[in-house]
């Protein structure tokens, strides 16, 4: 039956590794965590029963990217009958999804949306089916720290006792079952397949010092193909894309402080392969559909073995042989810890905020927020909990970096995964490799289209 179903809704013969096992157990009512790789078809275990079970899907998702990219997919497939509604969208727009959301078959929508009392009544009439958790190690990475409302998740799910409900991500942290099952007061069943992807080769490299970092990057990218270059800020991010540029190659800046605009642009230009190179914060991949990138670059270590995972999963979605590569200097270690820990939450932070003396605004706003689904004593186990799990994660990193043995098997073994066949090209330290060689082109001058033409000859 379900072979069926494939072939008449989406033309396909067979299922990719893990899809009908977890299409089966969401067709048979069983909240289910579906941990699949990067690139494997996450997509299709929602669309599927949703197309069998002839209701409508709810697919909280956690970035304007992510809702973006998945909308435009369906909609070139031919499925019409989608909504979304984000802060990027003009009000024409939004007014325009909004009025559709009642005759829709797939709702894509945000948690801090869907928190709001007014929005979430716009769903009460429906009967749902199905309700997604998109990149679901959200919940983990940033449910409490960074995105509360994605904590509260489970006041949504209440609400629809009769929707069974589906977690989807590439990478789950060792304790994210116990995360999900907690925040949303149920029992998952987990489903999950390698995370391995055996054709990105993995690489380290040891500086002295940022120059010298900048002085291997900039003879690198000569020849790296399509590359996203991770960095740790906003300010780094600026510096290194204006020095590339002046090397002499069309480059794209991607960070969170970007107008929806301006980000939606670069993506477009990455994508259709007009600039070869997007220097971004951790703010930029989810929901980028470009198959081919062939090339990751740390600039600075991620703080953890899961945010490193997704970010090189982005590369080589084509099946082709890709290359991610991590550098470091010294006073790397001192930037990450101070990303990862000084805006932290900590004890006393919620006995300040017990007792009402004055506290940081962001961090009043997100206790206040917290406090209305969690007590102060469960804030606490939580926030000491995520502080000793970042402090194991961040070490991890560290050691990645003097490793002398596999990096394949350095990293999978965090996630719990011990019997890992290596492929030929696997990493630096147990494989002759050797760097991909596709050449990328200095900028060239840009055509000036008619619009431009008309405003040169009048002025």
């Amino acid at each position: 039956m379900l072979h069926d179903a494939l072939k008449k809704w989406f033309g396909f013969d067979s299922f990719k590794d893990g899809q009908e096992a977890i299409i089966s157990s969401v067709l048979n009512q069983t909240n289910t965590l579906g941990i699949l790789p990067t690139g494997s078809g996450k997509s299709l275990c929602y669309q599927l029963p949703t197309y069998i079970n002839q209701k409508p899907t709810l697919i909280v998702s956690p970035l304007i990217s992510l809702m973006d990219d998945q909308v435009m997919q369906m909609k070139l497939n031919g499925e019409t009958s989608v909504s979304c509604v984000h802060s990027g969208m003009d009000e024409q727009e939004r007014q325009f999804n909004l009025s559709k959301i009642k005759s829709s078959r797939f709702i894509f929508l945000s948690p801090e949306f869907l928190l709001q009392p007014f929005n979430i009544k716009l769903l009460n009439h429906l009967d749902l089916g199905l309700i997604v958790l998109d990149e679901a190690h959200c919940l983990s990475e940033w449910g409490y720290d960074f995105r509360p409302h994605y904590a509260l998740i489970g006041k949504i799910t209440r609400q629809f006792p009769q929707a069974t409900i589906l977690a989807l991500t590439a990478t789950a942290q060792p304790y994210l079952l116990n995360d999900i099952n907690h925040m949303l007061n149920t029992k998952f069943t987990e489903i999950k397949t390698t995370m391995n992807r055996d054709n990105i080769s993995l690489s380290h490299l040891n500086f002295d010092n940022d120059e010298g970092k900048l002085s291997w990057l900039l003879e690198f990218i000569q020849h790296s193909g399509p590359t996203i270059i991770y960095v740790s800020s906003k300010k780094i991010c600026l510096t290194l894309a204006q020095a590339i540029y002046k090397e002499g190659y069309l480059t794209g800046i991607y960070h969170g402080d970007l107008t929806y605009q301006e980000r939606h642009t670069v993506q477009h230009q990455f994508i259709n392969n007009e600039i070869p190179i997007i220097v971004a914060t951790s703010a930029f991949g989810m929901g980028i559909n470009k198959k081919d990138i062939r090339t990751i670059i740390h600039f600075h270590l991620p703080t953890s073995p899961s945010s490193y995972m997704q970010e090189i999963g982005r590369a080589g979605r084509d099946g082709e042989m890709s290359q991610a590569i991590s550098l470091y200097q010294p006073d790397d270690s001192f930037l990450l810890e101070t990303l990862l820990f000084t805006d932290s939450i900590t004890e006393d932070d919620i006995t300040l905020f017990e007792s009402g003396d004055l506290i940081d605004p962001i961090k009043l706003e997100m206790l206040t927020i917290l406090n209305d689904y969690y007590s102060l004593n469960e804030l606490i186990t939580i926030f000491n909990t995520a502080y000793q799990r970042k402090q194991i994660a961040y070490k991890k990193m560290i050691g990645y970096k003097m490793l002398d043995s596999c990096r394949r098997q350095f990293l999978l073994n965090y996630f719990g995964e011990h019997d890992i066949t290596k492929p030929v090209n696997c990493c630096d330290n147990d494989s002759e490799l050797k760097n991909l060689a596709i050449y990328n082109r200095k900028k060239v001058k840009r055509k000036m289209n008619y619009n431009e033409k008309l405003q040169n000859l009048f002025n």
